[in-house]
């Protein structure tokens, strides 16, 4: 007669409880519908960084504390203390092969599908043109005059805004009346404005 031996209680983070049920345990409708909106709120938060990733932004020195990201996969926050552009290092983190690393172990433990592991990191053709956009910044910054005053500030396409600025201004655009004129709202703000310091 073979005894059944119980599983040990582990933690599942997504659930946010204790459970025996082992590797089972991810295939529970509770469980595949928190997974679901655990990684739809990563999303949201992923899109905010994709934002800068498209629009490059110099980070002022006054906004860098406000500037940070929690990657729920490495369990780590990442935060702009050197970073002369709007979530410069968490755009570098969630490109890096550590985070590719701990995306996939928290696939294979939590679920979900390893087919759109690319829709929770950024990959590095991305990176370079976000790269070579910051080095077109950094260059009009220093023919304005401004590149020898410390960060990049000057003559810019785009407006002066850290990543709590921009989750402000779309909280506040999904109000009435701006609702029906978010996208415009938001495509003028960002790539018609010119801001001069």
């Amino acid at each position: 007669m073979t005894t059944k031996r119980k599983s040990d209680f582990e933690f599942c983070k997504v659930c946010k409880l204790n459970h025996d049920q082992g590797q089972r345990h991810k295939y529970f409708p509770n469980h595949k519908r928190s997974l679901s909106e655990y990684l739809n709120r990563f999303r949201s938060k992923l899109a905010d960084v994709r934002f800068f990733l498209e629009n490059p932004s110099p980070l002022r020195p006054e906004h860098v504390s406000r500037n940070r990201f929690w990657c729920v996969f490495c369990d780590i926050d990442v935060v702009e203390l050197d970073s002369s552009f709007a979530c410069g290092n968490a755009i570098n983190h969630l490109a890096g092969a550590d985070h590719l690393k701990n995306l996939k172990h928290f696939i294979w433990k939590y679920g979900g599908a390893m087919d759109r592991l690319d829709n929770f990191r950024i990959l590095d053709d991305d990176v370079a043109k976000w790269e070579k956009k910051c080095e077109t910044l950094k260059e009009e910054a220093a023919l304005s005059g401004e590149g020898s005053h410390g960060p990049i500030c000057g003559l810019l396409r785009y407006p002066m805004m850290d990543l709590m600025g921009f989750r402000t201004l779309v909280a506040h655009l999904t109000l009435p009346p701006f609702h029906c004129l978010r996208r415009n709202i938001l495509k003028y703000y960002f790539r018609e404005l010119v801001v001069v310091q």
